[in-house]
């Protein structure tokens, strides 16, 4: 993580002016291997959050929603917590009254800071952020024994780790200078110095944004295969969940 947190903050409000400007695509979620991946990470999003009604959720970074309408469907009580005005617009849009979106800051926990809940999740955020300062807020505003889930781009993976060392490959994939990505150990140290229990911290997911339709059942059942494997150490994404230990911050 490099530059100041106005800096970085600069950084993603342009970022947000540019998604909501048509960039979103890049990212590969609206192709059909792209929401069979969105439809899995939300699953492992609900379960390991204990998503259901009732249970208060906070989303960090929601950007346009494609996961808030996810997550709303477990009839949880939502809360979705994004840093540009210009996408939070579109998932409020999208999301209608299955969540409060609200414009804030997750390193910092403005616009939510008076709450509590009983679950915090997100994808690809926090490798936006200052994660030190993300999870010290985060243990904040979790009740003792509340759940988190996370997933995250991982940083064995070719693709990741060309996107965030080789400029012109950064550039065309747009990713901003401020942008990090995860290994498994790294990330889960950085949770539990935050004092969270970590249960889940290991990378997953083959499937490319990009496979084409009649192969995308095909591609599953072999990542299915490579996932069980030391091969599993270049997949794409880190997943991680767990609880908030009770008591104070370690």
């Amino acid at each position: 993580m490099v530059g100041s947190a106005q800096d970085r903050y600069a950084a993603e409000l342009q970022q947000g002016e540019a998604i909501a400007g048509g960039l979103e695509g890049v990212w590969g979620w609206s192709t059909l291997a792209g929401k069979v991946r969105a439809a899995r990470r939300a699953r492992f999003l609900t379960h390991e959050a204990r998503l259901a009604p009732g249970v208060r959720c906070l989303e960090l970074g929601a950007g346009t929603g494609e996961f808030t309408v996810r997550l709303a469907e477990s009839g949880c009580a939502l809360v979705a917590l994004e840093l540009s005005a210009a996408t939070a617009e579109i998932c409020r849009n999208r999301v209608g009254n299955g969540a409060r979106v609200v414009v804030g800051n997750a390193e910092t926990g403005e616009g939510v800071a008076d709450l509590e809940f009983d679950a915090v999740v997100g994808v690809s955020v926090l490798h936006h952020l200052d994660v030190e300062r993300c999870l010290q807020t985060m243990h904040r505003l979790l009740r003792p024994g509340g759940r988190f889930a996370f997933s995250e781009p991982h940083m064995a993976n070719p693709q990741v780790w060309a996107e965030r060392h080789i400029g012109a490959i950064r550039r065309t994939r747009h990713v901003t200078p401020y942008e990090t990505a995860f290994l498994p150990r790294d990330l889960q140290r950085a949770f539990e110095r935050s004092g969270f229990d970590v249960e889940r911290c290991e990378p997953f997911d083959f499937l490319h944004p990009g496979t084409p339709a009649a192969l995308i059942s095909a591609v599953q059942r072999i990542g299915a295969v490579l996932e069980a494997t030391p091969i599993r150490q270049v997949a794409g994404s880190v997943r991680i969940s767990g609880r908030r230990i009770s008591g104070r911050r370690r």
